[in-house]
């Protein structure tokens, strides 16, 4: 499995303090079955003040200490984007931080949804960018009404639902808008959004096994392990059930 979301790098944002919990998140997530894992330290102006200059010692930091613990985990970078009007250039300047050198996580606000966001996500897309919007089913205003990320679909932007979502540890209300999302196709990938080696820790397997129930083996392996490889190398996922050209 591939976890394409996860605060694994320590001291830069709200994920582990130190090197050892980060290092134990990279235990966790072996044990789990997971083989990688993209450290995705959140990008927030006012906030969270990282970049590529901030990001990339941590990262090869841990990258040796996992190397050297003998952990069997690849670790890959990217960033977790918040909404900026300076979005664009600042991926421009930060091409590391994007998977497949094209793709965005972008993080929406908890309790809105902008109303600027549509042309927000079109501009994004003019300048190469493929938006990835990262858990939407714990934004409120989408909770109440799943079919609002329908409205941005056909442009050609992503949604990643985060793992404890659907298998409810988030709540009722986020795992229903999970399903909901799921059962009408909104979803390309499932990520563990992991902060830590206790609560919100980086395990794919129970949700891997949810999903085998709700949407059978291939939907799964789709979801956890295909669509991210695919992302990845810079190739567009796939729906579910779709047949690669």
């Amino acid at each position: 499995m591939i976890d394409l979301h996860c605060h694994i790098l320590p001291g830069l944002d709200d994920g582990p303090e130190s090197l050892d919990d980060a290092l134990e998140m990279c235990r966790i997530a072996a044990g789990d079955g997971i083989r990688t894992v993209v450290a995705t330290p959140h990008c927030y102006t006012g906030r969270y003040a990282n970049d590529a200059s901030t990001i990339l010692p941590v990262y090869d930091l841990l990258r040796r200490r996992i190397r050297d613990e003998g952990i069997d985990l690849t670790l890959l970078v990217a960033g977790d984007m918040h909404i900026d009007p300076d979005l664009a250039s600042f991926l421009q300047d930060n091409p590391s931080l994007c998977p497949g050198g094209r793709f965005v996580l972008i993080e929406l606000p908890s309790e809105v949804v902008p109303r600027f966001i549509g042309e927000f996500l079109f501009a994004l897309r003019v300048k190469g960018f493929t938006p990835i919007l990262t858990h939407p089913e714990r934004n409120l205003m989408i909770q109440r009404r799943p079919t609002l990320v329908e409205e941005w679909l056909p442009g050609g932007v992503l949604t990643q639902l985060t793992a404890m979502s659907l298998t409810g540890e988030f709540g009722a209300v986020a795992q229903r808008a999970s399903f909901a999302l799921l059962d009408r196709g909104c979803v390309d990938f499932v990520a563990t959004d992991a902060h830590s080696p206790e609560w919100r820790r980086p395990v794919l397997s129970t949700v891997a096994a949810l999903l085998r129930e709700r949407i059978g083996e291939e939907g799964a392996c789709r979801l956890v392990e295909e669509n991210p490889r695919r992302i990845l190398a810079g190739q567009d996922p796939l729906k579910i059930g779709q047949i690669p050209s």
